[in-house]
């Protein structure tokens, strides 16, 4: 999540983009931007023999982007750890059904 790191980087005078456009327009940035590496990983499955499979894995990852998101708002930052954590999950999730994509034969 963006808004992580928002009080460091304002004591630290960085120009990170919660500090320059503020805690709402960063959280809709970071949503526009989940969106855009969602449409990138479906597109991959148009330009790859990936099967229904991967399109499963990339729903999958969708949905947990789509809760992760959910965990935080403008208002309520108190999730935001929460929220980069899960993040991490979403990465294992889409290597693995890269993984098996790749080389298993379902």
């Amino acid at each position: 999540m963006p808004v992580q790191d928002l009080e460091f980087d304002r004591a630290h005078g960085l120009r990170s983009i919660p500090v320059r456009f503020g805690v709402p327009a960063s959280l809709a940035i970071s949503r526009l931007l989940h969106v855009v590496a969602i449409a990138c990983l479906a597109g991959l499955a148009f330009v790859t023999p990936f099967g229904p499979l991967y399109l499963a894995g990339v729903a999958a990852v969708a949905a947990m982007l789509v809760y992760e998101q959910s965990l935080v708002s403008a208002h309520d930052l108190s999730q935001v750890k929460r929220a980069f954590d899960l993040n991490g999950y979403v990465g294992i999730l889409y290597l693995l059904v890269l993984v098996v994509s790749l080389y298993g034969r379902w």
